[in-house]
């Protein structure tokens, strides 16, 4: 890495550009991301006008279309998140889902470019699917073309995002740099961390709305860090839409305390099909959770945004006060993408639900940046012990990680 120059990194899976908007702001530049949908390729171009961004397959992808486009210059990271839904635990868990090797498509790459350090994020049951087959076998492949790996689960709400995701990162490099993982900025009060994020900082700027109303202004000032950090400049509001319930679900709605889910509903009010999840084999009513019609409470981080957040049958997707399902807008706020990022295309809740939470990658993007200067660090002070040349260095840091 030059001096003066942000460490480029190539985005894999990009997606709508949710991990190389953390990576940017942890201080890498994105040079090249790579994604088959069109829809999520034209959100990224939107809000990465200085990227060269392919829409392709990658299973078919040329590695020379990636290189034309590098200058000749060294790739710092290789990020990515190939497709999950093979392995995950909100999908069928189909052992012959093709999307379950994609993998193996970014390792090809990867032996290509032949990147210093290469990051991978996926679910949570890749660790534990057949029996961690996949993990496996991406650490020894890493292993064979000569990186060290680790693998980690973190949770987002461990560092800024409203939301409880976990996922697991893989983090490999071929340096000779030790491997570790940031530790977590926030918590439930102890330890010294901040508190954890909650829905109600994240949200409740924003304008209320009934079951189908929309809102392109915003009628009061944020008045939270996180609301502050959302809003940004943008004096416009898109995507604040409320999509109407289905009477049925309007009825279970006004039933649902802040905070729970189904089971909180009175059993009469329940529709016929519901009132079997109520009752164990003795005819005693079930005292475990559901997410389905759960409310969010404002007073905690939310669950994870999958793609059907718009559908409160689905999963914990009503808002905290109003019997509706958050808006597209909402979502993203919970994922961390500020209110000027554009979504475009169709399958906008799928781009959405499907990305990695901003402030997430950027803690982890902040976390290798570091390992990476402070790899640098030595070499410097070990080749040239003048203070000038070690403090240029440090104020590189503080630009790059501002």
């Amino acid at each position: 890495m030059v001096s003066g120059l942000k460490p480029i990194c190539v985005d894999l899976f990009c997606g709508a550009g949710g991990l190389s908007y953390g990576l940017e702001l942890a201080g890498f530049d994105p040079v090249v991301a790579v994604d088959f949908d069109k829809n999520a390729t034209a959100t990224y171009k939107e809000n990465h006008p200085g990227t060269a961004v392919l829409t392709a397959d990658i299973c078919t992808l040329d590695t020379n279309e990636i290189i034309k486009h590098l200058g000749g210059r060294e790739v710092d990271l290789l990020a990515g998140g190939p497709s999950c839904q093979g392995y995950s635990t909100h999908g069928k868990r189909d052992p012959n889902d093709p999307r379950n090797f994609l993998f193996q498509h970014y390792l090809r790459i990867a032996k290509a470019l032949r990147p210093k350090w290469l990051l991978i994020e996926n679910v949570q049951g890749l660790l534990t699917y057949n029996k961690g087959y996949f993990r496996e076998e991406i650490l020894s492949q890493l292993e064979a073309m000569g990186y060290h790996a680790d693998a980690k689960v973190l949770v987002t709400a461990d560092y800024g995002v409203p939301q409880i995701r976990k996922r697991i990162f893989f983090v490999a490099t071929r340096t000779n740099q030790e491997i570790s993982f940031p530790s977590p900025t926030h918590g439930d009060g102890g330890s010294g961390l901040k508190p954890y994020c909650t829905v109600g900082e994240a949200l409740f700027d924003l304008p209320l709305l009934m079951n189908g109303e929309s809102a392109g202004r915003y009628t009061e000032e944020p008045h939270t860090d996180l609301q502050r950090y959302l809003r940004g400049s943008s004096d416009e509001l898109s995507l604040h839409q409320a999509r109407p319930l289905s009477e049925q679900a309007q009825r279970i709605a006004e039933h649902v305390k802040e905070g729970f889910g189904l089971r909180s509903v009175p059993h009469e009010c329940l529709p016929d099909r519901f009132k079997k999840m109520r009752t164990i084999g003795n005819g005693e009513l079930r005292k475990d959770c559901t997410t389905l019609y759960h409310r969010l409470s404002r007073e905690k981080p939310s669950y994870t945004i999958t793609c059907h957040f718009r559908n409160i049958a689905s999963g914990p997707f009503l808002h905290p006060i109003e019997n509706r399902s958050i808006t597209p807008r909402e979502a993203a706020r919970l994922m961390t993408f500020p209110d000027d990022y554009v979504f475009s295309g169709v399958g906008i809740p799928r781009q959405i639900g499907n990305a990695v939470p901003p402030l997430m990658a950027k803690a982890v993007g902040q976390h290798i940046l570091k390992l990476m200067l402070n790899k640098q660090s030595k070499t410097v002070h070990k080749n040239n012990s003048k203070p000038n040349v070690q403090m240029e260095f440090e104020q590189e840091w503080q630009i790059l990680s501002a």
